[in-house]
């Protein structure tokens, strides 16, 4: 097997690696320390991630993007989440859903949306499906009638009227068009009751209620969704009434046909998350490294002392293992080889449990420096790897989706 990285890739990772330690980094803990949520949002960097290719490098190159395979999104995730994991996902929002831009809209939506979000360097994409009252709910099949989600949306004439609340929307308020998932009948079970919907962020009677004060992730902007009346034109529902659940490809609905799409099967859901959320675990090794190195106790650097390096060693060993994994996915997703969907929830469950050993652990060698944000991020790192146990569903409900089962 050939683990070789090609010449472009390697530019691109390097390309990408500059920015994120020289332009994201130096000024990520002074977002995330604003105290107001909505003032956490990075536009200058967002701006020039736009410039550099990266927020529409999932598009294809016949229509204007950069055209990354998910390898090389991976790639350029894992990079942008060494520096800050926030405005990884601010990225990573626009590589799960701008293809979507091209596979699902008919052609005439496609020229209105598509041409919208590759013109404008501020425009986000948002995937509006959590509610107050349907969490994991919303992506497990737990198909009783009238159960999970409960925003609604019932078509009047040439236009849907959509009524419902929408939380912890990462994105949310900042996004300039949304895939909102709402039912269209109000008593039936969520697999044949639910529809997708574009919305944009200036919809009549679509309003944003409050930004979350999130512990981490800051530089993501996670918001309340609220819909009162909103009226949307009847042409952006996406496909048929009642047919989308699934269509995000994390659990493989039995409506949506997937042979239709460019790769033809299901995107490996949770993947390019967990390449974000991988960066930020890369990170809190490389730093636990570093200090073990400067660190001097007991007459030597603490690297030297045997639990110290056989910790050290762990870490190691565990991302390796863990970027493996990462890229392994990526790649047989990209080649449909020995394909499996349910890889993305597997790796992102891995880097969810390495994520807290590491914290743990890099607490631990940095003794009273890893209770602080004075001279090393590691306060920020704690947060932030916190967080990303409850992105891209929960640790617990990615095992459960990539449960060996039928």
């Amino acid at each position: 097997m050939d683990f070789r990285l090609t010449e472009e890739q390697e530019m691109i990772r390097d390309t990408v690696r500059d920015f994120a330690q020289n332009e994201v980094k130096t000024v990520a803990m002074e977002y995330d320390a604003k105290t107001d949520p909505k003032d956490c949002v990075p536009w200058d960097l967002i701006k020039k991630a736009s410039e550099l290719g990266l927020r529409t490098a999932a598009i294809p190159e016949k229509f204007g993007g950069e055209g990354f395979d998910y390898p090389t999104l991976a790639l350029v995730l894992e990079e942008l989440g060494a520096a800050d994991q926030g405005f990884a996902t601010v990225i990573r929002g626009c590589y799960t859903e701008s293809p979507r831009l091209v596979g699902e809209l008919t052609p005439e939506l496609r020229d209105e949306w598509l041409t919208k979000f590759m013109e404008d360097d501020t425009f986000l994409l948002g995937l509006a499906r959590s509610e107050p009252d349907a969490g994991t709910d919303s992506h497990f099949l737990y198909d009783e009638p009238g159960a999970s989600i409960q925003t609604y949306a019932v078509k009047d004439g040439d236009e849907y009227v959509i009524n419902g609340t929408k939380h912890y929307i990462s994105c949310g308020g900042i996004a300039k068009l949304y895939f909102l998932y709402a039912r269209t009948d109000r008593k039936g079970p969520i697999s044949t009751s639910l529809s997708c919907f574009l919305v944009p962020g200036d919809a009549p009677g679509f309003r944003v209620g409050r930004f979350h004060n999130k512990l981490g992730r800051r530089l993501l902007a996670n918001a309340e969704l609220i819909f009162e009346d909103c009226r949307i034109p009847a042409k952006y529902l996406l496909g048929n009434e009642g047919e989308a659940w699934g269509t995000e490809g994390e659990w493989g609905g039995p409506q949506f046909d997937w042979s239709k799409t460019p790769q033809g099967v299901p995107p490996p859901f949770g993947l390019l998350g967990a390449a974000a959320n991988l960066g930020t675990v890369r990170s809190v090794y490389e730093e636990a490294l570093e200090y073990a190195k400067q660190r001097v106790q007991g007459g030597k650097p603490i690297i030297g002392h045997q639990h110290v390096g056989m910790k050290l060693a762990e870490m190691k060993m565990q991302y390796e293992a863990a970027h493996a994994y990462l890229m392994q996915s990526a790649w047989s997703y990209k080649e449909k080889y020995n394909y499996n969907p349910k890889c993305g929830m597997l790796v992102k469950a891995f880097v969810d449990q390495i994520g807290v050993n590491f914290v743990n652990i890099t607490c631990g060698i940095m003794g009273g420096y890893g209770t602080t944000d004075d001279d090393v991020p590691f306060g920020k790192h704690l947060r932030d790897v916190y967080c990303m146990l409850h992105g891209f569903a929960t640790t617990e409900m990615a095992l459960l989706n990539g449960a060996p089962v039928e």
